[in-house]
């Protein structure tokens, strides 16, 4: 029996009546009922903590408590509280509560209304789900070795080109009695555990046929695995892996991969830390560099998402339910075929959505990015559900609970063949060119740039897999690829920025070995890297790329693994630039030799950090240019400074301080619309550079728009200055 305080109660009938009405139109988005929640933010935490109302605790039980912890420490136990309901994602409704600031609180939850008889209610919960349920039983099995054979079979666009070469070694997981066997019960589940069958061995891939058929395993190493291959470990593990081994409570993740491998029917698995010697340089650096053909070879990459460390595993008991019921007060009476009256009672489905696949431990990883990308299917094990995706579709747990709960299936969002900016268009159209392969290029360029590395210098390794499996879907060669950018997408890939404002710094380049050149995304330590803009846009190149060359770290190795060197030769409009701060801004002075412009200043500016900044953003004094910098430091100066800066500085003092000396090297140039309906005018976008005096070249040290941040509109009196200046070679390392 549920229990309800007066304003969940008020909540629900309204849930309900929206469901009576229908929805008006298909406006996802729109609040379609907003009111009071009468007891404020006090009565709401009040019950939730208490637990006296199902539907408070519901609400208040945020997956990221730190977060709600934090949220709820700057708001008043005395402020007000509404409540909304909005449509969402097909026939679901969605709740959600709001401060009287404007900060939402608690969690969002979704009903959906459903009329079931006893016997179907029954039927529905025989289902499993339930708090303190596990989160791997029969049921789950045999979902997922039907999705898995139907994707294969059916799903063409899942399928990779071509048969890719095996991975060196393999784990062979299933003894032969247990080959093909399909778990019925929770014993046959059981009997496929490593405490029953604890036989598990390493084989060599050479006289396996080429079509053998393996998953994959992603999880986090974090600071080491409990057991690895070694040379001294080589001979015993491919006898067989010792089980004291292998029930170290650091190795559970393996045990449940091993475990899930043969309830899905497969007999090999491989796991990077026992297929690959960890003892022996050359190997590893074959094996990484095939680390697109491993993954996007494999049947499913398993993923163990919730498990920050080995010894969390990847089968859990579930903390919460994946829905409740709540009974509603009305009911209806309905006819079943043989003209029996059976009584049906209205029930609102309650689900929260918890899991956020990108946010789970795994997918923070650099590594386990590329895994993901690159495999055709991934199965993810979160601590409270399970999920999957391929290229075509992405299915929650709750997907399976038809035709009780009806939950419509996402579309593929996390494979390399995944096109989010051209509508969708058939994968292996003739018609998609290079430069459409390059913008997806950068668009997973910019999804990776938040995950983490142990070793920074990996950057470039980690996403190697992505850019051969772009290379060959896209017709692009090694010989087009630069330290993370394609040579067809130059210049305009040169345009990508650090977003330092996210947080702080992935990690000190004082401390770090050479990654990259300055020009290439990889070496920065922003936590966030945006990519541009997009290839369709009227765009005006304003430089030439004369030559550009990267070398590899390891002696004619990869292009596309670590590097040791690189540089780019352009032609452009190179113009000096003096920077000095005075009083609360940094100002600009352009030195392009204009006598009519001698003493022209311009605002630094950066993107607005609150509401209140960007609704007071008010015209008039100096122009502004807007740049950002990939230097965490740098952008920490004028982070640290107001966004608005008054007409009293004083400029008298300009001339006695001493500049710091950049440039601004334009790269191109689009339409742009400005606001309050003034005419569409075009930006100039381009880099910012320190010049080496000893060997006079460049570094980029951030990048510049002539159109600063919104609403102030574009600076066309710097664009057409930019213009004026000569061309010049240059070299930028």
């Amino acid at each position: 029996m549920s229990n309800f305080c007066s304003d969940c109660e008020n909540i629900l009938r309204a849930i309900d009546q929206l469901f009576t009405d229908g929805r008006i139109n298909d406006f996802i988005g729109e609040c379609y009922v907003s009111n009071p929640f009468a007891s404020g933010v006090r009565g709401w935490t009040k019950a939730a903590k208490e637990g006296t109302c199902d539907l408070c605790v519901l609400t208040y039980s945020h997956p990221e408590h730190e977060l709600m912890t934090k949220i709820l420490s700057n708001i008043s136990q005395d402020a007000e509280l509404t409540w909304l309901l909005d449509w969402h994602l097909g026939d679901w409704v969605q709740l959600s509560l709001k401060c009287e600031t404007g900060q939402y609180v608690g969690i969002e939850v979704c009903f959906q209304r459903k009329s079931m008889t006893d016997k179907e209610v029954i039927q529905l919960k025989a289902l499993g789900g339930e708090k303190g349920s596990s989160t791997w039983d029969p049921r789950t099995a045999k979902t997922i070795r039907d999705w898995l054979h139907e994707c294969i079979s059916s799903h063409h666009d899942c399928n990779g080109p071509s048969r890719f070469a095996l991975p060196m070694r393999l784990l062979d997981v299933s003894p032969s009695e247990t080959r093909g066997a399909v778990p019925i019960t929770v014993d046959d589940i059981n009997n496929l555990s490593i405490d029953a069958l604890p036989q598990v061995n390493l084989c060599s891939t050479n006289d396996l046929p080429s079509d053998t058929k393996y998953l994959t395993l992603s999880h986090c190493w974090g600071t080491g695995v409990s057991i690895k291959l070694s040379n001294k470990l080589l001979g015993t593990y491919e006898n067989q892996i010792p089980l004291e081994d292998l029930l170290i409570p650091e190795a559970k993740v393996f045990r449940d991969a091993i475990w899930i491998t043969r309830c899905l029917g497969y007999r090999y698995l491989w796991i990077d830390a026992l297929c690959i010697n960890q003892d022996d340089r050359d190997e590893k650096s074959v094996e990484i560099s095939r680390m697109d053909q491993i993954f996007s070879g494999a049947e499913a990459n398993l993923s163990a998402a919730s498990a920050s460390t080995g010894a969390d595993g990847m089968i859990f008991d579930r903390k919460h339910s994946l829905y409740q019921l709540f009974l509603s007060e009305w009911k209806t009476l309905d006819t079943s075929h043989d003209g029996k009256t059976q009584e049906k009672k209205d029930y609102l489905v309650v689900h929260v959505p918890r899991e956020n696949i990108p946010k789970e431990p795994v997918n923070k990883r650099a590594w386990v990015f590329q895994e993901r990308i690159l495999a055709p299917r991934v199965i993810h094990f979160c601590n409270n559900t399970i999920q999957r995706e391929c290229s075509r579709e992405e299915i929650t747990e709750l997907q399976d609970y038809s035709p009780w709960i009806i939950v419509e299936k996402g579309v593929g969002s996390s494979h390399i063949k995944y096109a989010p900016y051209d509508d969708m268009e058939g994968f292996d159209d003739t018609k998609i060119e290079k430069k459409d392969w390059c913008y997806r290029f950068r668009g997973l360029v910019q999804r990776y740039s938040p995950t983490s590395l142990t070793f920074p210098q990996d950057r470039l390794a980690s996403f190697a897999g992505i850019a051969k499996s772009t290379g060959s879907y896209g017709g692009l060669s090694e010989e087009e690829y630069f330290a993370g950018l394609w040579e067809p997408d130059l210049p305009r890939a040169l345009l990508w920025h650090a977003r330092n404002h996210f947080g702080e710094r992935k990690w000190d380049p004082e401390h770090v070995g050479y990654i990259s050149p300055s020009w290439s995304w990889a070496g920065c330590e922003a936590p966030r890297i945006l990519c541009g803009r997009e290839h369709l846009d009227s765009w005006e190149d304003l430089v030439v790329v004369i030559h550009v060359w990267t070398v590899p770290l390891i002696p004619k190795g990869s292009q596309f693994g670590a590097l040791s060197d690189g540089g780019m030769m352009l032609k452009g409009k190179l113009v000096e630039m003096h920077r000095k701060r005075i009083g609360d801004a940094f100002l600009i002075s352009v030195r392009d030799g204009d006598s009519n412009f001698e003493k022209e200043l311009y605002l630094e500016v950066r993107p607005s950090q609150s509401v209140p900044e960007f609704e007071n953003h008010s015209e008039g004094g100096l122009k502004e240019v807007n740049i950002l910098w990939d230097r965490y430091t740098k952008a920490r100066e004028r982070l640290n400074l107001p966004a608005q800066t008054g007409t009293s500085l004083d400029l008298g003092c300009w001339n006695d301080i001493e500049p710091e000396v950049l440039y601004f090297l334009p790269i191109g140039q689009g339409p742009t619309t400005e606001v309050y309906g003034k005419e569409d005018s075009l930006t100039v976008e381009g880099l910012v550079l320190s010049r080496d005096d000893t060997t006079d070249r460049f570094r980029r040290v951030g990048t510049f728009e002539t159109c600063p941040p919104y609403p102030v509109g574009a600076n066309s009196e710097l664009r057409l200055r930019l213009s004026r200046v000569p061309e010049t070679e240059l070299t930028i390392v």
